[in-house]
């Protein structure tokens, strides 16, 4: 970073021309590092400690400290020219903690400043940072962003006047306790408001987003935080996108630990058309209602990213599977379709990508094998021809036959069920898990294919490429066409390619001959051929069989 700045200046001192350009490159956007982010670094750190014959470790210096330093002296000698060409200015928390006095001689000179980073006391209305926040008010009236925390409600009520900051796009609300008729006032003057991030603030509710007739309008915007603001539910999220201008303007939404339960979220998606964005991040402590009436699916044609993080809460048991129908539920309007230009999908659940595969899983080996194609030493299983092997396909929002019953004690944790079977997604989908115990996202990409090749009968197929630990890759199954691989037959490999030495290949045999295509002993059942042949006699292949590839 610092190599192409200094780079930049060498180029500015060629000539007047590129010295024009490089300026505004350079004075556009500041930031101010501690580390010196390349391969220089090691031995720029050793450069920099004071050193002398008897310390040879040395004290190391503060080379933010230092450049904050130089920083104010190029600007304060030039603030006509380079001065108005700052925008972006960005320090290190400890330099701005330690540094205020030198910060505000800095923002003194920046007239155009769009964005700084500030003390935190600042935003808290700490006397110790009163002066800054007066530079700050009076010489960069266009800043975009603001954060205003407990203790500056009376800071924040000043914006009323409509003489403080009046052109921020950006607000951040952390633990503010004032009358929301007031903070609707000063949200209603804020003409250019984008973006409202509310934390910990607890006199928000419902009756904040409603129309009101003798309170200002909640401003339309683009993007909505709410964290921790439990008095907020889907009917309030709800009313407040009913109006045209709202609906139309939202395209980021976030939920952390609001009131709004997961089983809401499909109003709030009916009534964003635009929205883009969608975060929920909820802790649960009872299941997924699913008595009474039927809940409709996710849907919205305009949401491209989904981080759906439902966790169990500390109360509950861990045996309780309270997760397993909120991420069921999620499943089911994946398969749905109503969601067709989503992208990414954050879950806190490992096993939900085998949740979209839409087969069961692989029976083991010891368990029979009742998957294997007929043979002639097993003809009576089979003789059907794979119709009572075929998994029943109730839909997406069936349950299947309980394993257990009603009053066993494990019945809550296996009766739910885990997915739909035989069904397909519509889109390509990266999925991003993560355990309770994982500190990185692991991803897995989900990839729609035609079953039937000419997508025909409405049913698809999809591979899988997974880098976590859970992924089970489709191949492992062995079936060659889902729509036909639960019958006999349906996993064998049919093709075998042999060199011809002179760089092609030599044609397959067809099914009739005679050493490879051994008739099954059941062929009176309906079958043509055997899928798995058993080994032939140990004195060797016959002659026909070694002519046969020459």
């Amino acid at each position: 970073m610092l190599c192409d700045l200094r780079d930049l200046a060498h180029a500015a001192q060629v000539c007047k021309r590129w010295r024009s350009s490089a300026i505004r490159l350079m004075y556009h956007s500041i930031r101010i590092d501690s580390v010196h982010y390349c391969e220089r670094e090691i031995d720029l750190s050793e450069r920099r400690k004071r050193k002398s014959r008897f310390d040879r470790n040395g004290v190391p210096e503060d080379p933010a400290g230092a450049r904050l330093h130089l920083l104010c002296r190029t600007l304060r000698d030039d603030p006509t020219r380079l001065g108005k060409l700052v925008q972006y200015f960005k320090t290190p928390y400890m330099l701005r903690e330690s540094s205020a006095p030198l910060l505000a001689r800095t923002i003194a000179v920046l007239p155009h400043l769009k964005y700084v980073d500030l003390p935190e006391g600042l935003f808290m209305d700490d006397p110790v940072h009163h002066t800054l926040k007066l530079e700050v008010q009076a010489r960069c009236p266009g800043l975009r962003k603001m954060t205003y925390l407990a203790g500056s409600e009376r800071s924040l009520e000043t914006l009323t006047r409509g003489n403080v900051w009046p052109n921020l796009e950006v607000l951040e609300l952390g633990r503010i306790n004032m009358d929301p008729a007031i903070l609707r006032h000063v949200l209603a003057t804020m003409r250019r408001l984008r973006a409202l991030k509310a934390s910990d603030c607890r006199m928000l509710d419902d009756e904040f987003f409603r129309y009101n007739d003798t309170l200002p309008a909640f401003p339309p915007l683009e993007e909505l935080v709410l964290t921790d603001v439990p008095r907020v539910t889907a009917d309030g999220l709800v009313a407040y996108l009913s109006r045209d201008d709202t609906k139309n303007s939202l395209k980021v939404l976030s939920l952390s630990n609001t009131g709004t339960h997961p089983a809401a979220l499909h109003d709030v998606l009916v009534h964003a058309p635009r929205l883009v964005t969608l975060s929920i991040t909820e802790q649960v402590d009872s299941p997924f209602p699913s008595h009474g009436v039927p809940i409709p699916p996710l849907s919205n044609w305009a949401l491209e990213t989904l981080r759906y993080e439902i966790t169990a809460s500390p109360a509950t048991s861990a045996y309780a599977s309270t997760t397993a129908g909120y991420y069921n539920y999620l499943a089911s309007s994946l398969f749905a379709g109503g969601l067709p230009r989503l992208a990414a999908i954050y879950v806190r659940d490992q096993s939900f990508p085998d949740l979209l595969i839409g087969l069961p899983p692989p029976m083991p080996g010891f368990a029979g094998s009742p998957q294997r194609p007929s043979s002639a030493g097993s003809t009576g299983m089979f003789n059907g021809g794979g119709g009572g092997l075929s998994p029943s396909n109730t839909g997406g929002f069936a349950n299947p036959t309980p394993r257990f019953s009603s009053n066993n004690p494990f019945a809550s944790a296996f009766n739910g069920p885990r997915g739909p079977g035989m069904l397909s997604l519509n889109q390509t989908l990266e999925i991003f898990t993560k355990g309770d115990d994982d500190l990185d996202w692991g991803s897995t990409r989900m990839d729609p294919f035609d079953a039937y090749g000419n997508g025909g009968r409405g049913r698809g197929r999809h591979g899988r490429t997974a880098s976590s630990a859970s992924g089970r890759p489709l191949s492992s199954y062995g079936l060659s066409d889902i729509g036909a691989g639960w019958q006999a037959g349906g996993g064998a490999r049919m093709s075998v390619i042999q060199g011809d030495g002179h760089g092609g290949f030599l044609s397959v045999p067809g099914e009739n001959i005679g050493g490879h295509g051994r008739k099954s002993s059941a062929s009176s059942f309906g079958q043509t051929r055997d899928e798995w042949p058993r080994p032939g006699s140990s004195q060797g292949p016959k002659k026909g069989d070694r002519d046969l590839w020459r």
